[in-house]
C-alpha cells in the first residue's frame, strides 16, 4: 500500500533561497531542508543529553546564551549551496 502524503502550505519571502531552484526541484529541496532540521534537532537533544551526564564537556558557552551565535541567513545560504542541483 502507497505511503499517504499531506500537504503543507507554507508561505516564504521571496528570497528564500529555496526559490533560487527550478520549481520543478523546489518541493524536493524543501523536503530535503526540513529533514535536516529534523535531524539537527535530535542530534542537539543527544548531545544536550551528554552533556547533562557529563559523558560530554560542555561546549563554550553553553546553556549560559554567550555562545557563538548562528546567523539564520548564512545558514541558510549554506544549506542552498549544499544542495545545489
Amino acid at each position: 500500500m502507497p505511503e499517504t502524503l499531506k500537504r503543507l502550505d507554507l508561505r516564504l519571502p521571496s528570497e528564500h533561497p529555496v526559490f533560487r531552484y527550478p520549481p520543478r526541484i523546489r518541493p524536493k529541496v524543501a523536503r530535503e531542508w526540513l529533514d535536516l532540521g529534523m535531524r539537527l534537532a535530535a542530534i542537539e537533544e543527544r548531545l544536550a543529553k551528554l552533556e547533562e551526564r557529563g559523558s560530554v564537556p560542555p561546549t563554550s558557552g553553553a546553556g549560559n546564551g554567550e555562545g557563538k551565535k548562528i546567523d539564520p541567513i548564512e545558514f541558510r545560504e549554506t544549506l542552498a549551496g549544499v544542495f545545489d542541483f
